[in-house]
This record gives C-alpha cells, sequence and structure tokens, in this order.
C-alpha cells in the first residue's frame, strides 16, 4: 500500500479518547495546576514595577539564559512568569507531546491492538491522525488555559495569548517528531528514547545559542519559543518556522505510514541469537537485560546535561562579579554563591535519577500487563525471586545514573573553576540524596505491589515534589512545605549540611516502603488488571 487512507478518524477518535482522556486530563490539569500556582507566586511577589526591574536586572544573565532560555519582557508580570515556567515547559512540552501521540500510535500498534482495528473498514492512517489531533487539542487547551491563567493574573492580555500560542507551536513540534518517530522504530521504548534525546539536544541547542545571543537558537524548536518573545516585542517568524516544521514532519510520517507494514518500521529490530547465554537463562540476568537499554540511555543524557551545567559555573560567577545585587538574590553574597548554584544543579541531578527510578520500576507492570510475567512464574520461581533481581538491578542502575551524572557535573565544575576539591563536595552532595531515590521507589513498589493500576500514580507524587523543591524557595512557599517533600529532606546540599533527620527519614521510609510493596506482590493475583 502507498496511498495515504484516513477514513473512519472519527471512529478512532473516539476510541482514542476513551482509553486514553485519564491520562490527557491528568497532563493538562497538572500542568495548569503549575502554572496557577506560578502565577499566584509571582504576582504577590513582584507587584511594583520597581521589584519588576530588580527581577530584569538579577535574571538576565547567561546562566539563567542557559536554564530559561533567553525570555523577552522580564520587566513585565508575563516575562517573570514566563522565564519561572521556563525549565519545566523546556521539558514537560515535549514529553507531553511524545506521549499523547506515541500512546495511540506505535504503542498500540506494538500490543497488536491497532491490527484488530485495522481488520475493520479503517483507513490505514486513521490511528496516527487521530493521534496527532488529540494531541494537538490537549496542547490547545493547555495553551488557552495557561493564556487565561496569565490574563487573570494581570500579566498583558497579547503577550498571553502569544504566549500561549507559544506553547501549542512547541508541541505541536514534538508531535510532528514523535509521529516520524512512530514509523521509524518498532519498540515504544526506543521512540521514548530517541525523543527524549531530540528534546535534550533541542534544550541544548537553544541554551547554547541564547547564551551569547547568536542565530544558533533558529536551530532549535525551543529558540522558536523564545524568538516568538510574547512579552517584548512579539514575531511572526518562529511561528511560521515551527508550523512549516510541524507540517512538513506530519506529511514525512503519513508517507512513511503508507509505506511500511502494519506492525513493522522503518528500522528494523535487532534479532538475537537463536539460544540464550547461561546468564540470560538466570532471574538476574534476564533483569539485567531488560534494564540494560534505559540504564545507558539515562546515563549518556544525565552526563551531558550535568557536564553543560557544571561547564557553565565560572560563567555564572562572571556575571555575579559585575552585579552585586544578584549575588545578594541569589545567596546572600559571599561564598555562598557558588554552594548555591552547585546545590540546584545536584537537585536537577536528583530529580533525573528520580526520573530513572520510576520508569524502570514502571516497566515491571508492563511485563504484568503484556503477559510476560505469567509466563516467567510458571516456572519453578517465586514471585519474590522475580522481583528481587529487578531491585537489585535497578539499584545498582540508580547508582550508574546518579554516579555517572555526578561525576560529570563535579568534573566539569572543578574544570571550570579551576578547583579540583569541588570533585569530592560535589561527589558528596549528590551520595546525599540517595536516601531519596530509595523513597521514591519504595512508593513505586508499594503502588505495584498493592495497587497496580495506581503505580503511574507515584509519577504526579513525584512532580509536586519536584516542583516544591525547585520552585519552592523562589515563590516563596512555606518552608516547612519546602523542607518536607521528598527532595527537600536531605537539605540543600552542598550550601548546607546534610539533614540527618531528614535524610533518616526518606531512607528508613523507603525500605519500609519497598518492604510493604514486596509483601504485597507476593500476596495478590497476578495479572491483576
Amino acid at each position: 500500500m502507498s496511498s495515504v487512507s484516513t477514513a473512519g478518524v472519527g471512529i478512532n477518535l473516539g476510541v482514542q479518547w476513551r482509553t486514553g482522556w485519564k491520562a490527557l486530563a491528568a497532563w493538562i490539569l497538572g500542568l495548569v495546576a503549575l502554572v496557577v500556582i506560578t502565577a499566584a507566586s509571582i504576582t504577590s511577589l513582584y507587584e511594583t514595577p520597581a521589584k519588576l526591574a530588580t527581577y530584569a536586572d538579577s535574571s538576565d544573565t547567561p546562566a539563567i539564559r542557559m536554564l530559561n532560555g533567553d525570555v523577552a519582557g522580564l520587566d513585565t508580570l508575563g516575562g517573570v512568569m514566563m522565564n519561572e515556567l521556563g525549565f519545566v515547559v523546556g521539558f514537560a512540552i515535549p514529553v507531553l507531546a511524545i506521549s499523547l501521540t506515541g500512546r495511540g500510535t506505535r504503542r498500540e500498534e506494538e500490543a497488536g491492538r491497532l491490527e484488530l482495528l485495522l481488520a475493520s473498514r479503517m483507513g490505514r492512517q486513521a490511528p496516527l491522525v487521530a493521534a496527532v489531533l488529540l494531541a494537538l487539542a490537549a496542547l490547545v487547551a493547555l495553551g488557552a488555559l495557561t493564556a487565561l491563567t496569565f490574563v487573570v493574573a494581570g500579566a498583558d492580555t497579547t503577550g498571553s495569548l502569544v504566549y500561549g500560542l507559544d506553547l501549542v507551536l512547541l508541541g505541536a513540534v514534538f508531535v510532528g517528531i514523535a509521529a516520524v518517530l512512530a514509523q521509524a522504530f518498532g519498540h515504544m521504548r526506543s521512540v521514548w528514547g530517541v525523543g527524549l534525546a531530540l528534546a535534550l539536544t533541542s534544550y541544548i541547542v537553544r541554551g547554547a545559542g541564547s547564551v551569547d545571543g547568536t542565530w544558533v537558537v533558529w536551530l532549535s524548536p525551543h529558540g522558536w519559543y523564545d524568538e516568538a518573545a510574547p512579552f517584548g516585542d512579539p514575531r511572526v517568524t518562529p511561528f511560521v518556522v515551527g508550523a512549516v516544521a510541524t507540517l512538513l514532519l506530519l506529511a514525512l510520517a503519513l508517507r512513511l505510514s503508507a509505506r511500511r507494514d502494519v506492525g513493522g518500521s522503518l528500522v528494523a529490530a535487532r534479532t538475537g541469537p537463536h539460544r540464550a547465554t547461561p546468564w540470560l537463562g538466570t532471574p538476574l540476568g534476564l533483569a539485567a537485560r531488560e534494564h540494560r537499554g534505559s540504564t545507558l540511555g539515562w546515563t549518556l543524557l544525565v552526563a551531558i546535561l550535568m557536564g553543560t551545567y557544571g561547564a557553565l559555573t565560572q560563567t555564572v560567577l562572571d556575571a555575579f562579579a559585575g552585579n552585586p545585587e544578584l549575588a545578594q538574590f541569589i545567596a546572600g553574597g559571599g561564598e555562598q554563591i557558588v554552594e548555591s548554584m552547585a546545590a540546584m544543579f545536584v537537585l536537577l541531578l536528583a530529580m533525573l535519577v528520580g526520573g530513572y527510578v520510576l520508569q524502570s520500576l514502571g516497566s515491571l507492570r508492563k511485563e504484568e500487563t503484556s503477559g510476560r510475567l505469567e509466563l516467567q512464574l510458571s516456572e519453578a520461581r517465586g514471585r519474590f525471586a522475580w522481583l528481587t533481581p529487578h531491585l537489585a538491578v535497578l539499584a545498582v542502575g540508580t547508582l550508574v545514573v546518579g554516579g555517572v551524572g555526578g561525576l560529570a557535573l563535579a568534573t566539569s565544575t572543578a574544570a571550570s573553576l579551576d578547583d579540583p576539591s569541588w570533585i569530592s563536595t560535589l561527589m558528596g552532595a549528590a551520595l546525599a540524596y540517595l536516601p531519596v531515590m530509595l523513597l521514591l521507589a519504595g512508593l513505586s513498589v508499594t503502588l505495584f505491589g498493592w495497587l497496580p493500576r495506581m503505580q503511574p500514580a507515584v509519577w504526579a507524587v513525584f512532580a509536586i515534589a519536584a516542583v516544591l523543591a525547585y520552585m519552592g524557595p523562589g515563590l516563596d512557599l512555606p518552608e516547612a512545605l519546602v523542607e518536607w517533600a521528598p527532595f527537600g529532606l536531605v537539605g540543600n546540599v552542598p550550601a548546607q549540611d546534610v539533614d540527618v533527620t531528614g535524610s533518616l527519614v526518606a531512607g528508613l521510609g523507603g525500605l519500609t516502603l519497598l518492604g510493604l510493596g514486596v509483601l504485597g506482590f507476593t500476596r495478590r493475583d497476578v495479572p491483576r488488571r
């Protein structure tokens, strides 16, 4: 088949809405809630033009531009809110686009359900078109609610509407990218891996261009998002470039879909040997094989990002040297400036490692829903013997991802500052977050053991904890709320000493939850639908 057929798009759209509206609603409501919290805090902190001017002076630095992009209109309320949301938007919107697009295309095809649908009188490309329309509708809803929140908060109306469209533009480009990847790769994990790698590349390219304000930003969808300048002098060109790129990507996805077999892919999946090695026949060897790809991918991502952040340290110091008010704003001046910036980078590292932990533990549920867990348990193997090797492999994987990321951050920071003592300081700070990883793992395993259908809810806990830790101090949220959130339990290391009490609470709590989760798994039905 080589022609494009979209008959039955409406029916498929209804099916995808019926089976995926909860995830879609969770994405929109979660991100809108974050926007509302940010808007409420910003309006209370920067209620006068003088305070907005102070914010603009303190935030227009190379380091902040690397993290949040080159945001225009930092002396306006809308510009401040856009800047504060910059880091979260930079990753959340691409992840939303990849998740919703991949869910209705490659994931259904990989599970074999799409083949059943296409056996009816439905066009070959109908599922792809329906998935794209649903993802774009979610982005439009998110953009509209975000614009409305900005207007209610007091931001410029025109700028707010342009910012809402800006969010849709960024997401639409990654919807197109995900649609192409869903045709190129035969497994959803490959779509995720390559999609996240492209999002990270776009983010870093935008950051590199924003530091010096060069043309490099135009090579990145994140750069188009910045260049739209909603609260400065809005431009049409980024929207034209983004729209053309999206249309070309979607046209390519439709063409590729029409030229391949159902269940196939452009990049053929590598076939393994006819016989497994003795190591792969053991529970530990099989668990290591299953988690190898995601561990390598996360390790590479974390190493690149942390190495980039560490290399910026001297640039940050240079910016502080010429701006005493900024030094006072960040850390009260003095030597704590470097420690405060290092603490923020270590916190970002901990969030990334936490994402690896939860994503890897989520694969246990996929083994169950796919039926592979039943087959493995039909052998002379108990549930405890199946689960514990996975936990052991993921514990080692956590150390690898966190260790490599910490080493990349530590060595690049030490090289940037020409001070080797930062290697031991930052490696120690990275290790301090291990109890938090244990706590997150315990929550996930407990849900898997007792309420497996609720296991994805741990991502909501993670998102709330990340927002409280990263944005809580800047938004002037209650100190107790920030300190007792999961990422705040260990303290703001290395700017502060490790909170021993909080670390013990996190570590012992995590161990207890892990034990409860393993107990629940040995007592419940398998599979639990």
